[in-house]
């Protein structure tokens, strides 16, 4: 009886989860079905034919369930774009439940209303907004990452005859609410001749129990016809005080040269107490002079920019000596002031085009990371092959591996990823990815993994879907985008992505 009962229970409460689950995705699917509406109703009824009317809609929708945790992970986006002449609206409908930080919510998390002619346009609403290379001010959204720290306000543009100038004023989003310290900032920029361009921008913010912070700078652009080049000067003034740290100040320099057959790409970075933080919100991101990876487990170990002590350089080249050979070299090195050094990489790759039979890429990374506990030193070779069974069908090979040295080479361990897929373009792909790591036998205690294997179908559903079905198990790890970096929750169970555009 004891046993019947239990079960009973365990029945009931699983039911229970699945009906709540359903009742708090239903304003999601709610808006969802209202996007489909409008831009169907827009087809069938003309609206738009003469050109005035213009209905756009997405939805992105994430779902996993994971079986260890007994934990569900929803995450869902509709974004609404209307246009009407000169006027357009924006709309952005969040829910997370919960979101990556721990965190249900749901609500309008981006709206906007745009005016527009040829030389004005004026924005009220949320936005988001890029100064320079971003030393002062870059408002962005980047939803691999969760990151989205746009601008609630009113933001100006102003274009005639080579001058641009952009005025705004608002709060800025944060992880977990809106602040309530208001900024306010203005760029210009000005193209004096075909290859000179130059420009300026100021900040200002009062920040809550710190005082008035103003960021100022300027830049310049170069262009000739073998050449790019590009500086940026930005300075920090902070309120004085005990426990404040100095003003602060950035630099930020790159040249681009190229002719045919050879590309070579230098840049320099100079951060001294240059980040603008106010609570949870950075508002400024500048360059962090390192490779970003495609690969997955080169990317878990991607460079954090450190804006508070730093400088360094990155240098790339990039040549085709043949038709279907191409060779890319890229070095970065960053130090503190004092010219400890935190990160070095040099990477490598190659890839050979086989007349449309396969594809030959190879890659070789070497990184020295001094800021991480153990002062880590990683070397990550890997083959990449593809191989086209017709001209749709195609194979693809992928080994990642990683080996990690610590603690003057006292501690090592290495980790692979095995990847095969199968590709009918442009329908399916099927994809099986295997991982494995013996890091556990450098610790006393493992209590995780030691081998990953997950399941992903990837579908083109017509024009306008694509979704993706994945099952087994995959370990937790860091996504990494410019300089910046969320650790993602390991999964072992099943998750669905579904992207639509009407």
């Amino acid at each position: 009886m004891e046993n019947k009962s239990s079960s009973r229970a365990d029945f009931l409460s699983r039911t229970r989860k699945m009906i709540l689950s359903g009742v708090r995705i239903l304003p999601s699917l709610l808006l969802f079905f209202l996007t489909v509406i409008p831009a169907g109703f827009a087809q069938d009824f003309g609206l738009g034919d003469d050109g005035s009317w213009s209905i756009s809609a997405s939805n992105q929708l994430e779902y996993s369930t994971d079986q260890k945790t007994h934990q569900d992970f929803f995450h869902n986006w509709t974004d609404l774009d209307l246009t009407y002449h000169t006027y357009r609206v924006n709309l952005r409908y969040e829910a997370h439940q919960p979101d990556d930080f721990g965190r249900t919510w749901q609500g309008l998390s981006f709206r906007n209303i745009q005016f527009s002619n040829e030389l004005f346009e004026l924005t009220a609403g949320t936005y988001y907004v890029l100064f320079g290379r971003g030393l002062i001010l870059r408002s962005y959204e980047n939803r691999d990452l969760r990151y989205d720290n746009n601008i609630d306000g009113v933001k100006g543009n102003l274009e005639f005859e080579g001058f641009r100038l952009t005025m705004l004023s608002g709060t800025a989003t944060g992880r977990y609410e809106r602040l309530e310290d208001p900024l306010h900032a203005a760029d210009a920029q000005m193209a004096f001749t075909d290859w000179l361009s130059l420009g300026g921008s100021y900040l200002r913010a009062d920040v809550t129990d710190f005082g008035l912070v103003r960021m100022f700078g300027g830049n310049a652009t170069f262009s000739f016809p073998n050449a790019d080049l590009y500086a940026e000067y930005a300075k920090k003034d902070n309120p004085t005080g005990e426990y404040i740290p100095g003003d602060g100040s950035g630099i930020y320099a790159s040249a681009n040269l190229y002719t045919p057959g050879i590309g070579l790409t230098l840049e320099y970075k100079d951060y001294d107490k240059l980040d603008f933080i106010d609570k949870d919100v950075t508002f400024n991101n500048p360059p962090a002079l390192a490779r970003e990876h495609t690969y997955t487990l080169l990317n878990r170990h991607a460079y954090v920019l450190e804006m508070m002590d730093e400088r360094g350089y990155q240098a790339e080249v990039t040549t085709t000596p043949a038709d279907n050979l191409s060779v890319l070299v890229n070095g970065s090195y960053t130090t503190n002031r004092r010219d400890d050094l935190a990160f070095s990489e040099i990477y490598g790759e190659t890839e050979y085009d086989l007349a449309e039979k396969a594809v030959i890429k190879g890659a070789f990374s070497r990184q020295e990371y001094k800021t991480e506990p153990g002062a880590p030193v990683r070397l990550a070779p890997v083959v990449d092959l593809i191989y086209y069974l017709s001209d749709a069908t195609s194979l693809n090979f992928i080994l990642e591996h990683l080996y990690t040295e610590k603690y003057d080479a006292k501690l090592t361990y290495y980790d692979q990823i095995l990847s095969l897929s199968l590709s009918q373009s442009p329908i399916a792909s099927l994809t099986l990815t295997y991982e494995r790591t013996t890091e556990w036998k450098t610790q006393e205690e493992w209590s995780g993994n030691r081998n990953w294997l997950m399941g992903t179908l990837d579908l083109a559903l017509g024009d306008s879907h694509n979704l993706s079905l994945g099952l087994g198990s995959r370990r937790k790890g860091k996504v990494c985008s410019g300089g910046v970096c969320v650790d993602k929750p390991a999964l072992d169970g099943w998750e669905i992505k579904l992207l639509s555009r009407f």
